[in-house]
Formats: structure tokens, C-alpha cells, sequence
């Protein structure tokens, strides 16, 4: 079916936003069934990928050009050039067509993608902005931020934009991981990657269609990519919590991942407690 849209590639900006929408507001936007089918497999590949950390195998346009973005759209257009961007991170860190970049050219190809996370954390739309937003408050019992959206399609947008602040973060081939400095950058992006993980679930769990199936898989993607991070005992209790809710309202397979993250987090105790005793000294 991706085949058949008969374009140099169908993942681009350029193709990607569809038929112009009705001028109308109401109304929905001429797009055929074959487009909408191609975009959800878009985020299946996307999911995919991350999930089992495999090249990305989708024909995606390789001339990207993110630095003159039209801001005046609505959000459907924007939640497809996410995706794109989304999609093209993959690409970057896990590798697809295309072949393998010098050192240079890699430092420059993520610095454009990053520009697109500074732009829009500068400029956010609109129309992407919470209807209403709480902060997570974990001495209330509310580890997980509330953070209400008009539609479903926004949710989506903002939880892969999410999803390529981890993987911008994780592969920023400026990140010092030895040496002087390195426990601090590496603090750094644990943090972030924290963050995320708690705001993907936040978002699926407080927008307005809540506990929709596929915001809940999107955050559990996020999870399994970056669950073992979390350090709190409250938050940790907080995501097994959201996991459950996942395979019991949605039938989605979360054992794996949940002995997973148990895993993980009883070896990080154990280091801690080890640390701890020795006085803080390399044993």
C-alpha cells in the first residue's frame, strides 16, 4: 500500500499533510483511506523500532527540511509532521536506508533535528497548549502530571514529540560518558529521560478520552525504553499501577516489561546499598 502512493517517498513533508482541509473547521479533511492507513503504519514502525531497537525500514523521504516550518496550521497537520520528525530520529539512531554517516555529518544531522525540539519549545502552537495542566504532586499521591487536551490527535503529537526528546537526548553524539564530567551528563539525562516517562503517562492518562488504548501503548513504549530510570519508590509503584491498567482495560501483553523493570530496579538498590556502605568509595 506505501508503495502505491507513487511518490519519490510518501513519508515527507511534503506529501505527508494530505489534501488542504475544508474551510469549514467542522469538517474533516479529504484524505483517503490509503493515506490514513499508510500514517498508521508509520506509528506502528515507530513503535516497532523502539521497541525492539531495529533499523527503520520504511521508505522515508532522506531530504527533510525542517528549518521553514508554516506554524499556521491546525493540529492534524502538525501531529503528521511529528511523526515524520519522529520517524526520522529513528532513522538516525537506529539506522535504515540510506548507509552509514561520518562522525561530522552524524554531530550535524542531529543538530538539525534538535533544532525542531528548540523551535518548538520556543514557539509551541497554539492550539497545543493544555486546556488545563497540574503538576504532579507525589506528597498528595499524584506521581503522574494532569494535563488535559482538546482531542486525541494532540495527545499523539505531544507524546512523540516525547518519545524524540528521549532518543535526541540518549544519542546526542556531544554527550560526555567518560571522564571528568560524565557522572554529571549522564545525571543529566537520566533526568530527562524521567521526565518524559512521566509525562507520556500523564498525558495518556488525563486527557480527555482518557486511558485511550493508543495513548496507553505509547507511554508503555516509553516506558520499557526508559522505566529502569525511575528512582522513586512512589513513581515505580505508580507505573506497575499504569501498566495493569494497560493489560487489564486494553488486553495489551505488559508482564514482560513489568519483571523487567522490577529487575532493574532491584539491581539499582542493591548498587545504591552497596555505594552507601562503602563509605561512597569504588569497591
Amino acid at each position: 500500500m506505501i508503495e502505491t502512493q507513487q511518490n519519490e517517498s510518501f513519508y515527507s513533508l511534503r506529501t505527508i499533510d494530505g489534501h488542504p482541509r475544508d474551510c469549514d473547521i467542522y469538517a474533516a479533511n479529504n484524505m483517503s483511506l490509503a493515506h490514513s492507513a499508510c500514517l498508521i503504519a508509520l506509528r506502528q514502525e515507530i513503535w516497532s523500532v523502539l521497541l525492539y531497537r531495529r533499523p527503520f525500514r520504511f521508505p522515508l523521504c532522506p531530504d527533510n527540511d525542517y528549518t521553514n516550518l508554516d506554524a499556521a496550521v491546525d493540529e492534524y497537520i502538525w501531529v503528521n509532521r511529528i511523526l515524520i520528525w519522529c520517524a526520522d530520529i529513528c532513522k538516525f539512531c537506529f539506522g535504515g536506508e540510506g548507509g552509514v554517516i561520518d562522525m561530522n555529518g552524524r554531530l550535524e544531522r542531529w543538530k538539525r533535528l534538535k533544532a525542531v525540539q528548540d523551535k518548538w519549545d520556543t514557539i509551541q502552537p497554539a492550539c497545543f497548549k493544555p486546556l488545563y495542566y497540574k503538576e504532579a504532586d507525589p506528597s498528595q499521591g499524584r506521581y503522574f502530571p494532569e494535563e488535559w487536551h482538546m482531542n486525541e490527535c494532540q495527545v499523539v503529537g505531544l507524546q512523540h514529540l516525547e518519545l524524540s526528546r528521549v532518543l535526541l537526548a540518549a544519542y546526542d553524539p556531544n554527550l560526555q560518558r567518560i571522564g571528568l564530567g560524565a557522572s554529571s551528563s549522564i545525571s543529566s539525562l537520566e533526568a530527562q529521560l524521567r521526565r518524559s516517562t512521566i509525562r507520556l503517562c500523564g498525558l495518556a492518562l488525563n486527557s480527555l478520552n482518557s486511558h485511550s488504548q493508543p495513548a496507553m501503548v505509547t507511554a508503555a513504549v516509553g516506558i520499557s525504553m526508559c522505566g529502569e530510570y525511575i528512582r522513586d519508590p512512589g513513581e515505580q509503584a505508580a507505573i506497575e499501577g499504569f501498566l495493569g491498567i494497560l493489560e487489564r482495560e486494553h488486553a495489551w501483553p505488559t508482564q514482560n516489561v513489568m519483571f523487567a523493570l522490577r529487575d532493574a530496579w532491584s539491581l539499582r538498590r542493591k548498587q545504591s546499598e552497596s555505594f552507601s556502605v562503602s563509605g561512597g568509595q569504588m569497591t
